[in-house]
C-alpha cells in the first residue's frame, strides 16, 4: 500500500500487482488479484497466459461498480457552482472531489477509449 500512496502523492498511475508464481493455483490468482485491486493495484503481471482470464475478471469493475461511479461522476457535474465541494447523492451520501477522482477512473478502466484516468 505504501507503493501505491507513493505513485498517488507524485500524481502517477497506480502500480500493478507482480506476478502470481503458482501458474497452476488460478484459485489463489483470483484472491490475490481481488485483494490487489481492493488496494488500489491497477491490473497484475501474468506469467502463463491461464493467468490472464482470472487476472482481468478480478480487476474489471462490474455492473454495479460502473453505475455506481456514473451516479458519483453525473451528481457532481450537475452541482451547481455555490455547492462547498462536497455534493448529496440520491441515497443521502456525500461525496467530494476524490470521490469523483476515483469514479472517473473506475469509468476509464471500464471504457479506455473513454476519458483519461487522473
Amino acid at each position: 500500500s505504501r507503493v501505491i500512496e507513493a505513485a498517488r502523492a507524485a500524481g502517477a498511475r497506480a502500480p500493478v500487482q507482480s506476478v502470481y508464481p503458482d501458474v497452476a493455483d488460478l484459485d489463489g490468482l483470483a484472491a490475490s488479484s481481488r485483494m490487489g485491486r481492493a488496494l488500489g493495484f491497477r491490473g497484475r503481471t501474468a506469467i502463463h497466459p491461464a493467468q490472464l482470464p482470472v487476472i482481468a475478471q478480478a480487476y474489471r469493475p462490474d455492473a454495479a461498480e460502473i453505475a455506481a461511479a456514473r451516479r458519483v461522476v453525473e451528481a457532481f457535474a450537475s452541482a451547481t457552482a455555490t455547492d462547498t465541494g462536497a455534493v448529496a447523492l440520491e441515497d443521502g451520501a456525500f461525496v467530494d472531489i476524490a470521490v469523483v477522482r476515483q469514479a472517473e477512473r473506475l469509468l476509464a478502466e471500464a471504457d479506455p477509449g473513454g476519458r483519461p484516468s487522473r
